[in-house]
């Protein structure tokens, strides 16, 4: 006999339906949960890597700082004149783009300076460095031409080479310019004192070469080389960035060199005594850089704390790329080792918590201002004592 073929009742279809909700739901839990699991680990390898490349990108520039700028009574301190290509870098007619703002339009020669952002907006610094394979002694030069310097020596000097003009006799402006592309020496035969710089108007030469200085004076002639480096580092729209404020490569907009980086927090090493023994190279005490006495103004204008600033301490608030579904602290501490008032605290709002972040912590040594402070203070104040410098 043949038997009807029959349908599933109502009660086995309502089974059969919870069994596949559940089944849903706990599927969308597990998958959650590994969404959950891979953002955060991405999030912090994002932050690692980002908080890595920021760091590296920083310590590079700030270990060479001063490099090849000695310091001397008339050299720190100087007003920068620079053109490129006929046109005014420095002084600058206007405001510097963001993050930079807060540097000042007429930037003076010195190692580093750092601009306080205040609070907790993150910190600024300009760095300046130079590359010359002559040292960094000055030797002394007048001008001939408006495309000729006469220099005691010119051996190591090559084409392309950006030279530094400053007065030897007070603190005033000092003028770039560059060793012109036609400048060859003989084998055999001594280097020529006289240097051809580039036809005015033309590369780093002003329009009227070095002419625009006074004339009648004596003036000291450094050799910055041919990739010297005067760079400004801030943070803006959650990047790490830098601007170049010699151009180099055309480029004259702040450029991206580590995304993620939400912060940046910078402290001074002082060695002035307060706290240990003054000019010893041993980091006394840090300072915030708006300290009175280690401002940027103070700092570019060739003050004595240009020399007193050892080391840098830097703390870079990194992020992840991506939220996760944790939520996160309501602070970030930038220096938590540190006594109260030289700590910084971050809050963060509701939409800032669920990302992953690392403050990355980091003490970069100046060794340009040890050779400066053994260099100069020494010779001429009779400072450090005998032997600190070994």
């Amino acid at each position: 006999m043949r038997h009807k073929q029959r349908g599933l009742t109502v009660i086995e279809l309502m089974v059969g339906l919870t069994i596949g909700l559940l089944a849903s739901v706990a599927i969308v839990q597990v998958f959650g949960r590994s969404e959950s699991y891979r953002r955060s680990s991405q999030g912090a390898a994002d932050a690692q890597q980002a908080g890595t490349l920021a760091s590296w990108r920083l310590m590079r520039d700030l270990r060479m700082a001063g490099a090849g700028l000695q310091h001397g009574p008339t050299l720190w301190g100087c007003q920068l004149n620079l053109w490129r290509d006929g046109a005014v870098l420095l002084p600058r007619a206007s405001a510097w783009p963001a993050p930079f703002t807060a540097f000042p339009t007429d930037l003076r020669l010195a190692p580093l300076a750092v601009v306080d952002g205040g609070g907790t907006n993150p910190d600024a610094i300009v760095v300046m460095s130079a590359r010359g394979s002559t040292g960094p002694a000055p030797m002394p030069t007048s001008i001939v031409t408006s495309t000729e310097l006469n220099a005691m020596t010119t051996v190591a000097f090559n084409k392309g080479d950006v030279l530094l003009v400053t007065d030897m006799s007070t603190v005033g402006p000092c003028q770039i310019g560059q060793v012109a592309n036609t400048y060859a020496t003989v084998a055999g035969q001594p280097a020529p004192k006289v240097i051809p710089t580039g036809a005015p108007g033309t590369a780093y030469n002003a329009p009227a070469g070095f002419t625009s200085l006074a004339a009648g004076r004596d003036y000291a002639l450094f050799n910055m080389g041919g990739l010297p480096s005067i760079a400004m580092h801030g943070v803006t729209n959650n990047s790490l960035v830098q601007y170049d404020v010699l151009e180099n490569g055309g480029i004259a907009v702040p450029t991206v060199q580590a995304e993620n980086v939400e912060n940046m927090q910078v402290l001074y090493g002082v060695d002035d005594g307060n706290g240990g023994t003054a000019n010893d190279n041993v980091i006394d005490r840090w300072v915030v850089p708006g300290t009175a006495g280690f401002d940027a103004a103070t700092m570019m204008a060739g003050g004595m704390g240009a020399l007193q600033v050892k080391s840098i301490r830097i703390g870079l608030v990194v992020r992840s790329s991506e939220p996760s579904q944790r939520v996160g602290p309501t602070e970030v501490v930038v220096f938590p080792d540190l006594p109260a008032p030289l700590q910084v605290r971050i809050p963060l709002t509701a939409a800032q918590q669920p990302y992953a972040r690392q403050v990355y912590d980091f003490v970069i040594p100046l060794r340009n201002q040890w050779i400066a402070l053994c260099a100069e203070e020494r010779r001429v104040n009779g400072v450090p004592a005998p032997g600190s410098c070994g």
